[in-house]
Formats: C-alpha cells, structure tokens, sequence
C-alpha cells in the first residue's frame, strides 16, 4: 500500500475531538503481514506505558486522549542503517544516524509522514495534536520533531516514545550534558533549561521536593552543553529513561494538554434566557479531574457541586438572576497559567412564580396550616413541637 492509500482506525475514543487531544499513530516498515498483528502491539504498549503505569500526568488525564492508528504498509521491515550497508524499502524512509553521526538519532521523511497523515485522516474531521511514529525495528533509537519517532520492537520502546514525546508535543529540551566547552549562547526557549544559574526560570518550583525527583534546583549539565546551562533536577526523563518527567516538564505538558481541552464537553444552552427552568446542567470532560462551582448572583454556594444544578431548591425570588458554573482542575501540578485549567458558563434566569419553598418553609407551612389543638396542663408542650392531627 501506498503511504497515500493509508486510512485510521481510532483505538480510543473518550468524546469528541473538538474538545480532546487526538494522539495519531504511524507506522513505518511494517509490511501488509505485519499490520493487524505487530504493529497494533507496538502501539498497545506504548499506550498501556503511557496510561496505565504511573507515568504522569498522562493517567490523570486518560480522558483528556482520542487515539487513532493510520496503517501505513511498508514493503520491508526494519529501517536504514547506513555507515552499516542496511537499507530497507520502508513507506516513510525510517533512518538511523539521521544527523549522520549519532545512531541512535531515528527519524523519518517528514514529507511522506505528512502526506500519510493528511491521507489517513481526509474527511476524519479532526487533526492530530500528538503525533507518534513507530517504526519496526529492535535497534535502539527515536528521534522528536514534528513527530515522537522510536524503535517499536526495542525493549526500551515505550520509554523512548515518552522522552521523544517530550520534544515532539512540549517542545521539552533534553536534559544532558556532552559538550565538554561552556554553553555561551542565547537564553533558550525551552521551559526547562536556562542559562540563569539561580533558576528563576521555574522559580515557582524551587526547593520542591518531588517524589521519585528530588528537590527543584538548578543543575548544570543540559542540552548538550556540561557547563554554561541549567536544568531544574538532578535526573529526569529528559535525560534519562526510565525516571519521571520533573515538575516543570510536567508541568508543562499539563498546560500543553489544556491547550487543546476545555474543562467542559457541552453545557445547557444559554444562547437565551431561560425561563423557570428546573435543571441547569454541564457537561466535564472527567469528574475525577474536574470539579464543579455554582453562583447564584455572584455568591458562591458551598453546598451546590456537580454536573447538575436545581435553581427551585435556592427560593430564588421573581425576577433576572445570574448563575454561573465554574468548573476547574483540583490538581496541585500546575502552578502557573491555572486560568488554563477552568472555564465558567453562565445563564440569565427568569423566575416568573416564587420558587416552592425549601424543607424548613415546607414544615412552617404546615405548622401554620394545621395549628396544634388548645390544652391545658402539662399537654400544653405540644405548641412547641406542632403535628397533623
């Protein structure tokens, strides 16, 4: 099959793309045998590693992720080695040593991904945000661009596509030293790594102690340069596998994530005011992730929570009343930019008829409407506790 010939099958589907991150995956040297066996399991572990084995945040937010596979076949298995004489008939030209230098460096042609992609996904209705690709090959290697590329039969596969992922989807830059001269240039645009020796590029996060990490600091050694340049921890998933992403990174990707998805799925129309109405509702996209406020006329109500409001348990009086939902993120990841991670909806109410009143009312009328009987004597007590006769 031609790479322009592939079509997508979604793998995952927790709600509509319009308010999710759609993870799309290619694959290259997967040959037509290959493609409904070990190409679905490559991308099966990556997606068990990614959800289901602690590697946060992306469990948090599992709900948050639609994810498609374009079956892109392939000739041959396997991708290039040149300085080794191999070279494979691949759909997307899979490549080691794709700088020329470095073998582990695994990448692809970008111009036969993108027309793989664009053809997979003509007339899907929606694009990719995270862009993957596996490639079937046991060596060791991957590469981030515009793509997450790694060697999908290689042990430490799924490690490596979290670390690409880093790149491809944060713009995370690698936290490892090589260079042995002094880093003199600009200050980078990478969120976690700076020239500034106090980091106060992450100064909200300094002297956080997180688990599995350590404190937040400043440690010289990173983006290819030992000395000159800082990362906030000692050791990372940007710089090594099988470590956590740090606090920034995580950060980072939190923030990245949000911008693609709002808190919020659908809510009750408020195109128009709404008349009496007995429900408002919304609509989150994972109530483990968000909660959800209501206000009435600009004051919190403490005890309303949820995805449902009942305005006829508030006696609202007659008249215009506001109220507003205003649903958030609870999570102590992110410290910066928070207004990301809610959205608030709100609806003119018209209450044209006296809401029914609430328990207490209820029993005063009628208390009112079945007076206790007159009597004399110790019988008497009963005007304080009033009953139907």
């Amino acid at each position: 099959m031609s790479p322009l010939l592939a079509v997508y099958t979604t793998v995952l589907n927790n709600g509509p793309s319009a308010n999710r991150v759609d993870m799309v995956f290619l694959g290259d040297g997967y040959r037509a045998t290959d493609i409904s066996t070990i190409y679905p399991a490559h991308i099966n572990a990556m997606l068990s590693h990614f959800f289901d084995e602690g590697e946060n945040p992306f469990p948090r937010y599992r709900n948050f992720f639609n994810v498609h596979r374009i079956d892109v076949i392939s000739n041959e298995d396997g991708a290039d080695v040149p300085p080794l004489g191999i070279f494979r008939d691949t759909a997307l030209d899979a490549r080691y040593y794709y700088d020329g230098v470095t073998e582990r460096l695994l990448y692809v042609n970008e111009s036969k991904a993108n027309a793989a992609l664009a053809s997979g996904l003509s007339g899907a209705g929606f694009s990719a945000e995270m862009k993957l690709i596996t490639v079937n090959d046991t060596r060791y290697g991957g590469g981030g661009g515009t793509y997450a590329v790694y060697a999908g039969g290689n042990p430490f596969s799924t490690e490596i596509a979290l670390h690409e992922l880093g790149h491809s989807f944060s713009r995370l830059a690698d936290e490892y030293g090589g260079s042995s001269g002094t880093y003199t240039g600009a200050e980078p645009n990478e969120v976690n790594v700076t020239k500034d020796p106090t980091g106060a590029k992450w100064a909200h996060w300094l002297g956080y102690d997180q688990p599995g990490i350590g404190l937040i600091g400043a440690y010289e050694g990173a983006r290819y340069w030992d000395r000159g340049i800082y990362r906030p921890s000692f050791n990372s998933k940007m710089r090594n596998l099988n470590r956590p992403f740090d606090a920034i990174a995580r950060e980072k990707i939190i923030l990245d994530i949000y911008n693609y998805v709002d808190p919020l799925d659908t809510w009750t129309s408020n195109l128009a005011t709404l008349v009496d109405p007995d429900t408002i509702t919304v609509d989150v996209v994972d109530p483990a992730v968000i909660d959800v406020q209501w206000y009435i006329d600009g004051t919190l109500l403490p005890e309303a929570a949820g995805e449902l409001f009942d305005p006829q348990a508030w006696n609202l009086s007659v008249g215009l009343h506001q109220i507003m939902a205003r649903a958030y993120d609870t999570t102590d990841w992110v410290r910066i930019n928070r207004w990301k991670l809610e959205q608030s909806v709100s609806w003119s109410v018209l209450v044209t008829v006296p809401e029914p009143p609430g328990l207490v009312g209820m029993l005063m009328g009628l208390a009112a409407l079945y007076p206790p009987r007159r009597t004399t004597g110790r019988r008497s007590l009963a005007r304080s506790h009033p009953v139907c006769p």
